[in-house]
C-alpha cells in the first residue's frame, strides 16, 4: 500500500503477517503475562505461519562502515525485520529512541517495537533505509534554477495543453487501476488471515471447553458436556462468499440443521471460495467440515459422505483471479500459501 508520499512500504506483506500474529497472541493472553511467556508464544505463532524466526541473535552495530559493537534483538523474522518485545504499561520516548538507534546502526531496514503490556496492543513500525540517506543531502542550486525558469517561461499552446491533459488522464487511469488491483490483493490476504484465525478460534473454544454462546445450545438450556466446535465450508456455486463457525451438537464432525451457528463470516472485497479439497494428492469436494473435539482438541476433517483425511485445503480467489490456499493438517498446523 503506498504511503502519503507515494512510496511503497518495505516488506509490507511480511509486516502485515507479523501484526496478525501479534494480535492473535494479544487476543489469547492480553497484557496478563510476562515478557518471556509472550515472547515464546509469538515465536510459536510465527513459526506456525511458516516464517523463519531467530531468537536473541547477535547482530553487529556499525559506525562509518566499521563494526563497533553488537546488539541482541528479541527476534529477527525471515532475516528481514527486527522485533523488540516489551511488556510494560506504556512505551516511552526513550524506548522508541533507543530502538531507532539500534536499527540505524544495523544492516536491517525495518523494525517493529511491540508492547503487550498496555491496555491495548502497541506496535511501532520504524524504518531506516540507507539507500535513502545517500540522497537526503543533495540540494538544488536555487539561483541557477530561477535563471533557467525565467529564461524558459513560455505559455502553452492549445495542442500542448490537450496533450498534457491526455497524459494526466491516462496516468490517473493507470494509478486507479493499480490501486484497485492492490486493494483486491490485500482483501484476499486479509480474508485468508481471517479464515485461518477463525479455524484457530474454533480450536481454542474446544480446547477451553467453552460453553456454547448460543442460547439453548443443542436444544438444552445448560448442556452438561461442552460441544465440539468447527467450521463449515461450501463450494456448490461460484457465488459462495462466506463460511460458518458452529457448535457440533451431534458430535459427529458435521454441520447439520440441529447444530448451532455461532457466527457466519463473510469474505470482503469480492473474495470467495474457489476450491475445497482433501487428501494428497488433492481431491476436490463441494463441502468440508473441520471440527475440534475437546479436550485435546482432536481435529476432524471430513465431507458430508464421511470421507475423512489428515489434510484439507481451502482455496480463496478474488475478482482479479489471484488466489490464496489455506492448508490444515491433522496436527492442527495452518499454513497460508
Amino acid at each position: 500500500m503506498p504511503t502519503k508520499t507515494g512510496e511503497q512500504l518495505l516488506y509490507e506483506d511480511l509486516t502485515y503477517q507479523i501484526r496478525g500474529a501479534c494480535f492473535r497472541i494479544w487476543e489469547e493472553f492480553g497484557g496478563a503475562f510476562k515478557e518471556k511467556v509472550v515472547d515464546r508464544a509469538l515465536a510459536e505463532e510465527l513459526k506456525g505461519r511458516g516464517f523463519n524466526v531467530e531468537n536473541q541473535k547477535r547482530i553487529n552495530i556499525y559506525y562509518n562502515g566499521k563494526k563497533i559493537a553488537f546488539y541482541t534483538p528479541d527476534k529477527i523474522v525471515n532475516d528481514l525485520i527486527l522485533l523488540e518485545i516489551k511488556c510494560k504499561p506504556f512505551l516511552t520516548k526513550e524506548d522508541e529512541r533507543q530502538f531507532w538507534y539500534y536499527l540505524k546502526g544495523s544492516n536491517y531496514k525495518v523494525g517493529l517495537l511491540i508492547n503487550f503490556g498496555s491496555k491495548k496492543l502497541e506496535i511501532k513500525r520504524r524504518i531506516y533505509d540507507k539507500a535513502r540517506e545517500k540522497y537526503k543531502n543533495i540540494s538544488v542550486n536555487q539561483r541557477s534554477y530561477q535563471r533557467i525558469s525565467a529564461s524558459t517561461n513560455k505559455g502553452f499552446t492549445l495542442v500542448e495543453l490537450l496533450v498534457s491533459i491526455f497524459i494526466i488522464v491516462l496516468m490517473a487511469g493507470i494509478i486507479l487501476a493499480n490501486y484497485r488491483v492492490g486493494g483486491q490483493q490485500f482483501a484476499l490476504q486479509r480474508s485468508a488471515n481471517k479464515l485461518a484465525q477463525d479455524i484457530r478460534r474454533a480450536q481454542a473454544m474446544a480446547m477451553g471447553a467453552v460453553e456454547c454462546p448460543v442460547a439453548n445450545c443443542c436444544g438444552v438450556a445448560t448442556p452438561t458436556v461442552p460441544p465440539r466446535y468447527g467450521v463449515q465450508f461450501i463450494n456448490t456455486s461460484p457465488d459462495y462468499y462466506s463460511y460458518i463457525l458452529f457448535a457440533d451438537c451431534n458430535n459427529n464432525g458435521k454441520y447439520e440443521p440441529s447444530n448451532n451457528v455461532v457466527e457466519t463470516i463473510n469474505f470482503e472485497g469480492g473474495v470467495r471460495i474457489s476450491d475445497l479439497s482433501i487428501g494428497d494428492p488433492p481431491a476436490s469436494k463441494t463441502q468440508l467440515y473441520i471440527t475440534f473435539k475437546p479436550p485435546d482438541p482432536t481435529i476432524d476433517m471430513r465431507t458430508p459422505a464421511d470421507e475423512t483425511s489428515t489434510i484439507a485445503r481451502i482455496q480463496l480467489i478474488n475478482p482479479n483471479n489471484q488466489t490464496k490456499t489455506i492448508t490444515v493438517n491433522s496436527a492442527g498446523l495452518i499454513e497460508i500459501q
